[in-house]
């Protein structure tokens, strides 16, 4: 018969997770480690080619304050790494969990999901944006312009730090413990200093033996076991006597980021923060990228079957009609039916370049729904599941979810790179050491295109100085007597 524990705590995930958890964790700080490095160069990289004047476009400024927050997670994620998984054996306990590391751990904890949740949205937005693009061209430039994408950009950054930040702030404080250890350094036992974990742990010290005491008399012999084996008792001479416990050979202040007095006795609070985790921060981005990707896929189809409609279906009798001839018949031009005026090729390679991007920002989509949705899924469950869920499957799974998060904000300089034309020739053209000209010559069609993009970029500009210019020069105004015509001068 399964014991009353058994039943109280149900078994989610057994002793493979356990083994997975201890056996990844050794090797987690330096994987994360080399990826947070190659990552802040990416990111770098990235701000660098898309700030550029000629790469400038609401995509890209979408694309340029993702890659801000993704850049800001791996720059505090290095300290934590090395602290907590690198040099985790060759700090004292005393400095491994410092007053100064708590508040660090408190920072981080807050810092790095405000990020986070940025980069979800702001991928949100691009998904949005290009849906617009590519559905609705003639909207385009009303729905989705320079100044509509910046509000769009700052919104999420100002809303996501007001609607996170409060709520994960509220449910952790820094809570004081004594570790007692012994000769090897291990904890043998670990006693709260703070006031309000004392008090809480006496509280539900109470609630349990007066549950206790008012329970009825037992016709289940085993329940009573269990229940009475709470309470402590003295051994009985049935019961084989414990190992003696390894001596105390020191005590030692640690600090801990623990729940808060408000969350110890508010478990609604305790819930609310981790539906918002797993439904707004997760699952409900995960859901709308969903539906965006496949419209969108659908649209890359719809505009391919049309562009090839428009290229290459030859002149409907209608035309042949209204041209004067007979019904039914098509306009022969030297005896073969005649086809409609293709598109110029300036305007395929805008079109082919559009469904570029467009391909482009679909790798980004579902590279973060890979890593996105299994975090969302987990943390509803740990919401619906309770602690059972949270101490023997999230938490064992906390540093693979880490480690793919960390690669999703990344890996977006190798697919920029390996999908976008215009960003390959732009980088080449930052970064490229001029000696290479002579053996590997960049093709001279693309830094035409990209001095041509860049003169375009230039002509307003360039329009409204002159615009300005004339406005600020002093004319002077000649009159001549033997035409009777006058004439005005720009000095």
């Amino acid at each position: 018969m399964a014991s009353g524990n058994n039943e109280t705590a149900p078994l989610y995930c057994g002793s493979g997770m356990d083994n997975f958890h201890t056996s990844y964790k050794n090797m987690h700080g330096y994987v994360s480690l080399v990826v947070c490095i190659l990552g802040t160069i990416a990111n770098t990289l990235n701000i660098i080619v898309l700030t550029r004047r000629e790469m400038r476009s609401p995509t890209n400024a979408i694309l340029t304050g993702l890659a801000v927050a993704d850049l800001a997670v791996m720059l505090e994620y290095i300290p934590y790494t090395v602290h907590d998984y690198i040099l985790t054996d060759s700090l004292a306990r005393e400095d491994k969990l410092s007053y100064s590391w708590a508040c660090f751990i408190k920072f981080h904890s807050i810092f790095a999901q405000v990020l986070h949740t940025i980069s979800i949205w702001l991928t949100v937005t691009l998904a949005v944006w290009r849906y617009i693009a590519v559905g609705y061209p003639q909207k385009n430039r009303v729905w989705c312009g320079m100044r509509t994408t910046i509000i769009t950009i700052t919104t999420a950054y100002v809303v996501c730090v007001l609607v996170v930040s409060p709520s994960l702030y509220l449910i952790t404080a820094i809570a004081e413990f004594m570790d007692q250890l012994d000769a090897q350094g291990k904890v043998i036992n670990s006693i709260p200093l703070s006031q309000y974990v004392i008090d809480y742990s006496n509280e539900m010290q109470s609630v349990t033996v007066a549950a206790l005491n008012s329970t009825p008399s037992f016709s289940n012999e085993s329940l009573a076991l269990n229940i009475s084996s709470i309470v402590t008792t003295t051994t009985s001479t049935t019961t084989p006597a414990p190992t003696a416990p390894s001596p105390v050979v020191r005590n030692v202040t640690v600090y801990r980021l623990y729940h808060s007095d408000l969350a110890l006795h508010n478990a609604s609070l305790r819930n609310t923060t981790f539906l918002i985790y797993s439904v707004v921060i997760k699952l409900i981005p995960c859901i709308a990228l969903t539906i965006l990707s496949v419209r969108l896929i659908l649209a890359l189809l719809e505009a391919k079957r049309r562009r090839k409609k428009l290229t290459s279906k030859p002149i409907a009798a209608t035309t042949a009609t209204a041209t004067g001839t007979t019904n039914g018949t098509k306009v022969l031009v030297n005896g073969k039916p005649a086809e409609r005026p293709r598109k110029n090729s300036k305007t395929l390679e805008k079109e082919k370049q559009t469904d570029r991007t467009t391909r482009m920002l679909l790798a980004v989509l579902l590279l973060f729904l890979i890593t996105e949705f299994p975090q969302g899924i987990m943390g509803l469950l740990n919401t619906v599941l309770g602690d059972a869920f949270l101490m023997q499957c999230y938490l064992r799974l906390s540093d693979l979810m880490d480690i793919l998060a960390l690669i999703n904000s990344s890996i977006n300089f190798i697919l920029y790179c390996s999908m976008s034309k215009q960003f390959r020739t732009t980088f080449t053209l930052l970064f490229r050491p001029k000696f290479l000209d002579k053996w590997l010559p960049v093709a001279q069609d693309e830094l035409a295109a990209v001095r041509a993009e860049r003169s375009m970029a230039d002509k307003p500009k360039l329009r409204h100085q002159q615009h300005q210019q004339q406005q600020h020069q002093p004319q002077v105004v000649t009159t001549t007597t033997t035409n009777n015509t006058t004439q005005v001068t720009n000095l």
